[in-house]
């Protein structure tokens, strides 16, 4: 194996932006974007459809996969802080093109003949794809923006006119009473509510790369199982399903690394579950009708906008969740030990089941 030097661009990265270079000039990239690949949607096509459902708005119909869950521009990387020359518009779109090319052979093994076939190569190629998954959709997104907004707000309530004198200074601003006045204002429309800070979709998609490389290393590390359904299975937009287990909180989506039980679905009869390190599962390596609609209904109640199956099937047109929670929550502050000058707080992202009473964690003998 050549060892690559520190700061060199490895040459299968240099091609991607290459690539994207090229689409971008010449005008043929699309520009509608899947939030979801189309690859993926095909495993629950008949007679060349899906059936797309909007959980909230109650609508279905039935769509190519190709034409399902997609938005223009959605990963294109466009800034005025950005040399496109450097980091090309369509550089992140090309990227998950690659990922998503090599998890269709694996999805094919890992549904016929389990996780044991896959070389630790597919294994890690795979675990980047569903990392991917987790980052690329609305959830991520949203829950950033708001994060960021939340932060800023936190971090300049309460700043008095000294402190905002001291921040301008400290930035190398001016700092006459005309500049401080200015400034508190705009502070105060910010706390208040009036004023939103948040990051630069840019940024935010080029976030997500790189937290979805931190994921995939948990995700490689869990242990690896394919379970049999009855061909009732659905998917969504947000197909990576954490479940965090008892005595964890119901109300609250657990986090790659903690969460008891990672869930992808396959197909329609095919699920992988990626269990915690430290669990095992039990009975069965096959899904009865009733487990097998408790996974349809923490696959649906994990979706940001649309939920898909087979087009002859309506589990997604009738099976009712709750309205989604708000994708960001902070409580606190509490007073931390030993500093009675220093506040915590805890964030978390909520789940649907934060709108009402939640039925039981699903498959109980997992638990």
């Amino acid at each position: 194996m050549t060892k690559r030097k520190k700061g060199q661009v490895p040459p299968g990265f240099l091609a991607l932006i290459e690539s994207a270079r090229r689409d971008e000039a010449g005008g043929s990239a699309p520009r509608k974007h899947h939030l979801v690949p189309a690859s993926y949607l095909r495993r629950w096509e008949e007679d060349g459809k899906i059936r797309v459902t909007h959980v909230d708005q109650k609508k279905s119909h039935l769509s190519a996969p190709e034409k399902a869950a997609r938005e223009t521009d959605y990963y294109r990387l466009e800034s005025p802080d950005l040399d496109e020359s450097a980091l090309p518009p369509l550089l992140f779109e090309k990227m998950l093109g690659e990922v998503e090319g090599m998890s269709v052979g694996v999805i094919d093994a890992l549904a016929e003949h389990g996780p044991d076939v896959l070389t630790p190569k597919q294994r890690a190629e795979f675990s980047l794809f569903l990392a991917f998954q987790i980052t690329r959709g609305h959830s991520f997104r949203t829950a950033n923006r708001l994060m960021v907004g939340d932060f800023f707000k936190m971090q300049y309530e309460g700043v008095t006119r000294e402190g905002v004198r001291q921040l301008l200074i400290e930035r190398g601003m001016p700092a006459t009473e005309t500049d401080i006045e200015a400034a508190q204002a705009a502070l105060r429309e910010v706390t208040e509510g009036d004023l939103v800070m948040q990051p630069q979709d840019a940024a935010i998609v080029a976030e997500s790369g790189s937290v979805a490389i931190q994921l995939g290393e948990h995700l490689f590390a869990r242990d690896w199982h394919t379970f049999e359904t009855l061909r009732l299975l659905v998917t969504c937009d947000e197909p990576v399903v954490l479940l965090g287990g008892p005595p964890r909180r119901r109300d609250e989506r657990a986090g790659v690394s903690t969460a008891a039980v990672a869930m992808f679905p396959l197909g329609p009869s095919k699920l992988l579950v990626m269990f915690h390190p430290r669990m095992r599962p039990r009975g069965s390596l096959r899904l009865d009708a009733v487990e097998t609609a408790e996974i349809n209904r923490e696959i649906m109640s994990a979706t940001s906008r649309w939920a898909f199956e087979q087009p002859s099937r309506h589990v997604t047109e009738r099976m009712p969740v709750p309205p989604p929670a708000p994708p960001f929550k902070r409580e606190g502050p509490f007073p931390m030990a030993g500093d009675g000058r220093k506040q915590l707080f805890r964030t978390f992202h909520p789940t649907r089941w934060a709108n009402t009473v939640p039925p039981p964690w699903p498959v109980s003998r997992w638990w």
